[in-house]
Order: structure tokens, then sequence, then C-alpha cells
């Protein structure tokens, strides 16, 4: 409590300091100005200073010192309040967030109004450097920011526990020619890209370097990122690692170590006119300092801590169902579906451990195409008389194209791990290499686990395909949001294969940040003033795959296998 106060006071010192000296250095520059033209004499315009500063010395503002190192101070942020309605619906046999197994298909729909408030300072010091600071609510969850009213947290009904201000943002940089910029830290994304990849609300931590140059038309840019995902504390989150002991016999590091994210960007931007240009890019990212685990068939080690429930001798058909109720209290022949790869939900445990990075290195290509329709502005007449000269205002319209599209090279390996663990649990069920798996399921061949349900067949016989491991978005905007009276309309496709990307950095509104889905997207925005803006967007989604489930780490819809999805927004956002 005391740090955020102590951050709010430091705030409104940076405020008060620069508005005294921005109004001394102008009311300097006039009385300069008035004894030039005689109106004053020197001696009088000392005597307006001194008073002047004399009645600014009686102020608290005049207590205030700012470091000889900063140069400038930029203060903004922006507060979005949101109406949002999520649905999803699900597929008999898929399991809740508690673990029970639905009996026949049903729905989770999520009605909420919720706010984000980010306020920030930035600015530059002395000597080519520069820094930002950043604060914003949803501390606890990196792709939302959102606090939904209602919601009653630690601190009960109407509390402010969930409301807390966090540093979303803190870094500083050097820039030591116009076109190169080093930047270390936690900030803004720097790469050229779209949600599809990476959620908007993401500030990656480390360090990055950036070139920017143009070279007469032509705008040629290249990035390099170098993230720290996961520090050695959290590995374990990531992948199991074997024991000392066994580490010599497995081959599998026992030794924890900081996961590192490499991001490499190479682009251009081709200007045709001041209104005209084509953008485009090629980004490749890979890993590092992540265990793959146990890929000899132990379910547990390798995906999850909550044992898989293999027991019955059939698939497909929960028993001990309650009459009449939807959902059946045990949880045992659970859909095989939900192995997802390297991140699989456990029936106890469905929308859990999905966020496995093995097996990734995935190449992105976003582009786009901004051009303006419409006759603009019109001049007519003679140039060589002046009076016979008439400009006429039409109507402009800025467009853009654009697309993304992404492949991960490593899918393969991705999808194999979940159809050899599959495969090895089903034809040992209490082996020792399958550890944690409960049962006593009859063992079998492939061939009786292919045929024993749609289930294990969806697994076994998919990931290997083109949509299975890439991911695809294609658009079209009319309009900018720049001034009072602006619109702004957009549409995409998008398309996110089962093992095309890395689910920790989605988008988490479009589409439930899940993979294996696809549909459209479309918005419409309104500036009321030249900081009030609205918005509407409305998503549907449905499996790119309709034999594999839907896994996703995010926290608006518990669900693994999602069938039918719809979301709908209503913004108003205040920008500072």
């Amino acid at each position: 409590m005391k740090i955020r106060f102590a951050l709010y006071g430091i705030m409104a010192l940076f405020i008060a300091a620069p508005i005294h000296t921005a109004r001394a250095q102008e009311d300097s520059a006039l009385l300069d100005a008035l004894v030039k033209k005689g109106v004053l004499s020197d001696k009088e315009a000392e005597d307006v200073r001194a008073s002047e500063e004399k009645e600014y010395n009686s102020t608290a503002a005049s207590k205030i010192t700012l470091s000889s190192s900063i140069k400038s101070i930029t203060f903004y942020g922006d507060l979005r309040l949101r109406y949002e309605l999520r649905d999803g619906t699900v597929a008999p046999g898929d399991v809740t967030g508690n673990g029970k197994i639905f009996t026949t298909s049903d729905s989770q729909t999520r009605s909420r109004w919720r706010f984000r408030l980010r306020f920030g300072v930035m600015g530059n010091l002395y000597d080519n450097f520069f820094y930002g600071i950043r604060l914003s609510t949803g501390e606890s969850y990196g792709r939302s920011q959102n606090v939904t009213f209602g919601n009653a947290d630690s601190g009960g009904n109407f509390s402010n526990v969930g409301s807390l201000l966090a540093v979303d943002r803190v870094y500083l940089g050097w820039k030591p020619t116009d076109y190169l910029t080093l930047t270390g830290g936690k900030f803004a994304n720097p790469l050229y890209t779209t949600s599809m990849v990476w959620d908007d609300t993401i500030s990656p931590t480390g360090a990055a370097e950036q070139f920017d140059k143009t070279f007469d038309n032509v705008e040629v840019f290249a990035t390099a990122g170098q993230y720290i995902y996961g520090d050695s504390a959290d590995n374990g989150a990531f992948a199991t690692p074997a024991s000392a002991a066994s580490a010599a016999s497995t081959g599998i590091n026992s030794n924890y170590s900081d996961i590192f994210m490499f991001a490499e960007q190479v682009g251009f931007k081709y200007n045709f006119d001041k209104d005209t240009f084509f953008k485009g890019a090629a980004s490749f990212y890979t890993y590092s300092g992540t265990m793959n685990g146990d890929k000899n068939g132990s379910v547990a080690g390798l995906y999850s801590s909550s044992p898989f429930n293999l027991s019955g001798s059939s698939f497909g058909t929960p028993s001990g169902a309650t009459p009449g109720s939807n959902i059946s209290p045990v949880q045992e022949n659970n859909s095989p579906s939900y192995f997802t790869g390297p991140f699989v939900g456990a029936a106890s445990a469905s929308e859990t451990n999905v966020t496995g990075i093995d097996d990734l290195a995935v190449l992105e290509t976003p582009m786009e195409f901004d051009f303006k329709i419409g006759p603009g502005s019109v001049t007519t007449g003679d140039p060589k008389d002046p009076k016979s000269v008439v400009t006429t205002t039409g109507w402009s319209i800025p467009m853009r194209v654009f697309g993304d599209f992404a492949y991960n090279f490593d899918a393969d390996g991705r999808s194999a791990l979940a159809r050899d663990a599959i495969t090895a649990a089903f034809n040992s069920p209490t082996g020792t290499g399958n550890t944690g798996v409960t049962g006593t399921g009859a063992k079998g061949s492939t061939d009786a686990l292919i045929t024993s349900g749609t289930g294990f067949q969806g697994v076994l016989h998919s990931g290997t395909g083109f949509l299975d491991q890439a991911a695809y978005q294609v658009g079209v905007e009319a309009g900018s949001l720049k001034k009072k009276g602006d619109w702004d309309g957009k549409f995409y496709w998008q398309s996110t294969g089962y093992y095309a990307l890395d689910p920790n950095l989605i988008g988490a509104d479009a589409f439930n940040a899940a993979t294996n889905m696809e549909g459209e997207v479309v918005s419409v925005s309104h500036n009321w003033t030249d900081g009030v803006s609205s918005t509407l967007t409305y998503a549907h989604g449905t499996p790119v795959n309709n034999k594999m489930a839907t896994p996703n780490p995010n926290q608006d819809l518990q669900l693994s296998d999602i069938h039918q999805y719809n979301l709908f927004q209503a913004d108003l956002m205040w920008k500072f």
C-alpha cells in the first residue's frame, strides 16, 4: 500500500514541475519581446520576473525538484468500461472445470460488466536515453487487465482488492543513433505482429534491439528480442524435470534453468505516396531452457500432475450418471482428445496444463496494404490565375487490407508426444511406464485403440495436417480513429491450428485464447470526442479439427472442447 502511494506521489511531482517550468519560459519570452518593442524597460521586466518568482515560491509546487537527468516527461493512459458476453457450447463427454463429465451437450455463458485502467509516464533523459513506467489493473492475469464489477474477492463485495494497480511496464532504453534503439526491462512488444500470435496486453520482459532506417521510399526495419519467459523456479510449470538419480539413464536434464524466448524479425515498408504503402515482415520464434520430460510414455510425468482415468472396458459411455442430471459424477472414460500434445488437461483438471512450450519453432509473416478511396481534395482552375483556383474537399476513407500467416516447424514433434502417450497409456494403463494413470482397463493393440472410440482415433490420426500446424488471419479495415466524428470498421477471418502457436501468447478475446479454433471477428468503432470512443465487437468460432479438443489457458471460459463459441463486447474508452 505504501509503495502504491509513493508511486502516485512521484507522478504528482512529475505533473507539477514541468507545468511551472514551461509557463516560466513562456512568460520570460514574452517579457523579452516587450522589452525589444520598448513597451517595458529592462528594470520593469526584471521587477515582473521577481514578482512572479516570489508568488511561485509561496506555493507547494515550489518545493518540487526534478532530477537533472530528466529531459522530458509525457503522461498518458486509458480507461475502458466494457460489457462482455461469452458463450461456449460443448458436446457430450466433455469435461467441466471441476473435472465432471457432461452427459449431454451444454454451454457455459458469462455475462460481465468490467473496467480497465492504465496510467503511465514516459520521456527522454539526456544523452539519448529514455524511460517508461506504466501501472495497470488486472495484475493477476497478463492477458486481461480487466476488473469485473461485483466480483467478490478476498475483500468482499464492493472491495478494492481486485482493482489494485500493478507495474505493467518498466524499462530503460538508449538510442545511440536515429536508426538504432536498445531497450531493457518490461516494455511494449516491439515486434510488428497481430493478435493472432501476440495478445496486445502482453509486455515481454528482457531485452530488445531495433533497427529502423528509411532509404527514399523504402523503410527497412529489424528487431531482435531476448525475452525471459520463465525463471528457474517456474521451469516445472512447463515441463517436469527428472530426478538427479534418473538423469543419467534417461538423458533428461535434472537442473532447473531460466526459460528464454528468442524473436528475430526483418521487414520493410514501401511508400507509394503519402497515403499508400505496403508493409510486411518475417519473424521467427524459438525457445531455450525447456525440458522435455519423460518421452517414454509416462502420461502423468509428461503432461499432468493429476492422473488421467482410463478405467472401464468401454470407451465413450460414462457410467454412474444420475437420472435427469446433465453431468456424471464419475470421471472415467474421459475422451483422450484431451491429451493435447505437450499441454494436456487431465480428467480432474481439464483446463490446466495447457501451457507447454516444447517443440515450438514458429515462423510468422504479418503484412498489410494501406490506401485511401474517394476523391479527397480536388483543385480546379488556372494556377496562373489565383482567383480562378478553387479547392473542394471531398470524402476520403482510409482502407487497410491485412493478413498474417504462421507455421510451427516442430509441430510434428509436438503432436507425436500426444499420440505416443495415448498409445502407451492404453497398452499399459497401470504399468510403471504410466505412473499416475489410474484404472484397470484392458490392454489392447493400436488397432483396438482406434476402434474403441472416436476420441482416441481423433488424436492418433490428427495433428499432422497442414491446418493443425499453421495459423492464418486475413481481413479488411475501413476508416481510422484520429479526431472527433471518425469511424472505423474491421472484419477478419482467423484460423489457429492445434499445434501452430504458443498458447500462452495468443489473443484472449477473439477466440478465448484457444488453439484449434477458427471463425470471424467484426468490430465497429466511433470517436465521440478526440479522446472518447466506443467499440462494438462480435466473434464466432468453431473447431478447426472436430476430432480434437480446443485447449485454452484462458480464465474466461473454462472449457477444453468448445464446439461453438460466441463473443460480444461493448466498450467505452477514454484515452488521455
